[in-house]
């Protein structure tokens, strides 16, 4: 061991430990909950930490949290909180102030994950929930989720969670336009959405794939997966997705939509299918500003399917408000194809 490179080493164990994705998440939840601490339960809070904070009488809600999360430091020996003294009524308090930016409250999933965090907090200082504050929160928990079952019931409550479908035709009607439009950029998106619709999967998991995780059987390209959401440390059985061929609908059809994304693309040495350096790679700018409701932006032609005709829209503020109105699965896309071609 005496060529070992300890700091890589040191580095490679930390990353087995820690899951950087879900460790961003909970820390920015945590410090929402620290920010509230600080703000409605000082006495909580501790005497090294609220030194460390200074004078917060000034701040919003928004200042606080940011102070929160620079003066943050899980390596220090400064604990933020009293652990001893909170209680499961002030976790769930916390928990029921959380809404969302219309003002509803959140899903009971997003509740979950928020309880997590505080998990987290406790694992990041060092200490460890005691099995009484455990039981008690899973116990409010069992309460929260019959309280928004009843909320949903009687109309208060959204009886929806998440996001609405995309609809076939919508489907195809991006497709079809979306080869229409110029760039290597388009082959790319086109490719994305057809094969995640194809495989059924979160984006995520259509930028992981690998050439080496695709191979032909029979008729079908099958696509592994490794890894997953809901099978984070890959258990279940590795059986194949399959894709086939659509003769009939070449704008839908996945093989056509690969063939064209390779043939316009040049490939590294990493095996991504999806490669990093075009999901990341910074836009150029023009002198004129990128309109999304321009007569090519995405925006114009999902606004057209939407309506059945063009709008004049007098300014890219007032596209970006009918925008607004539109169903919540339309928004979505829009937002979803901002963030693709901005």
């Amino acid at each position: 061991m005496a060529d070992c490179d300890w700091g890589k080493l040191k580095e490679k164990i930390r990353g087995i430990r820690e899951n950087t994705r879900s460790r961003t998440t909970y820390q920015k939840s945590y410090c929402r909950f620290l920010a509230w601490v600080v703000q409605n339960k000082s006495e909580l809070v501790s005497a090294p930490f609220a030194e460390r904070l200074g004078d917060t009488s000034d701040c919003s809600l928004h200042q606080l949290r940011s102070r929160v999360k620079e003066k943050l430091c899980p390596q220090s020996s400064i604990i933020p909180l009293e652990f001893e003294a909170l209680t499961a009524e002030d976790c769930v308090t916390w928990l029921v102030t959380l809404t969302r930016k219309d003002g509803s409250g959140l899903s009971y999933s997003a509740l979950n994950t928020h309880r997590a965090s505080l998990f987290n907090l406790y694992r990041d200082y060092g200490c460890t929930m005691s099995k009484a504050l455990e039981s008690e929160l899973t116990t409010y928990f069992k309460g929260l989720k019959h309280t928004l079952a009843k909320e949903a019931s009687n109309g208060t409550g959204r009886i929806k969670t998440g996001k609405d479908p995309l609809m076939f035709d919508l489907y195809i009607f991006l497709c079809k336009k979306m080869l229409l439009l110029p760039g290597k950029d388009m082959a790319f998106s086109h490719a994305c959405m057809v094969i995640a619709w194809n495989l059924m999967c979160r984006s995520s998991n259509a930028f992981g794939i690998r050439h080496s995780h695709m191979e032909w059987r029979g008729d079908a390209l099958q696509i592994y997966f490794a890894h997953m959401k809901n099978d984070q440390g890959g258990e279940r059985p590795r059986d194949p997705r399959h894709i086939y061929a659509d003769p009939m609908e070449p704008s839908i059809c996945p093989i056509v939509a690969l063939g064209l994304y390779w043939a316009t693309t040049v490939f590294d040495d990493s095996d991504l299918l999806f490669l990093e350096t075009i999901i990341k790679a910074p836009r150029p700018r023009s002198n004129r500003a990128w309109d999304p409701f321009n007569e090519e932006g995405i925006g114009h032609i999902l606004l057209i399917w939407f309506y059945g005709m063009p709008i004049s829209y007098g300014s890219s503020f007032e596209g970006r408000v009918v925008a607004r109105r539109c169903p919540e699965h339309l928004s979505t896309l829009l937002s979803a194809f901002f963030s693709l071609t901005s």
